[in-house]
């Protein structure tokens, strides 16, 4: 390069750090977004808690709904590979549902997902939308595939395995409203409570 020459401002050096940056941008707005919500939080409050210039968050991220998108997608990859990593271990199903939910209420108690995807929705393009779907769908696969081996142990009666997917998360994310939460001490007790009433439902049970 010319001594002389100039960058386009606010672009980052092109070197290692750059893939760092990046996702310090995209964890941080991850934080914020599940802590106060879609339209509480603008890319110059983003930038200052990331610690970098608004002009770097726009050399990675177009505008809020794109970056919104990457953290979301970025979300749910993560979401799915930690539940991998808990469903491949080798305690019983029961044990390893009790996990998944207690790491999902504990790393999820800010702003109700859905409340903030309400939110976010209006400014969001039918492509941003499917990108997101498409993550959280391969989440459900991973659960279903497992609900689908449970049943082939006879460890669980047979059913659909999608319903029963769909069925865990939706407990999950009731779990993680303050007025349900507010109810058990810990997230490893609400966790408890909620699989015991995805695996027996409103029938006697015992933890």
């Amino acid at each position: 390069m010319e001594p002389n020459s100039k960058r386009t401002p606010g672009r980052p050096k092109a070197n290692n750090q750059d893939a760092s940056v990046k996702e310090l941008i995209l964890r941080t707005a991850s934080q914020l977004f599940m802590e106060f919500g879609y339209d509480q939080i603008s890319l110059e409050q983003i930038a200052k808690s990331s610690g970098v210039t608004k002009a770097s968050v726009y050399y990675y991220y177009v505008n809020k709904a794109n970056l919104f998108t990457a953290a979301v997608v970025q979300m749910m990859t993560n979401i799915r590979r930690y539940t991998l990593m808990i469903l491949e271990r080798k305690e019983s199903l029961r044990q390893r549902l009790t996990l998944v939910a207690e790491a999902y209420l504990h790393n999820n108690s800010h702003v109700n997902f859905d409340t903030l995807m309400k939110e976010a929705t209006p400014s969001l393009s039918e492509e941003q939308l499917e990108a997101m779907r498409d993550a959280e769908m391969a989440i459900h696969l991973e659960m279903a595939n497992e609900f689908q081996a449970a049943m082939d142990r006879g460890e669980i009666a047979k059913g659909n395995v999608m319903l029963l997917s769909y069925a865990f998360s939706a407990l999950m994310m009731i779990g993680n409203r303050n007025d349900v939460s507010s109810l058990f001490t810990t997230p490893k007790e609400t966790a408890t409570e909620i699989v015991a009433l995805f695996w027996d439902g409103a029938t006697a049970h015992k933890v």
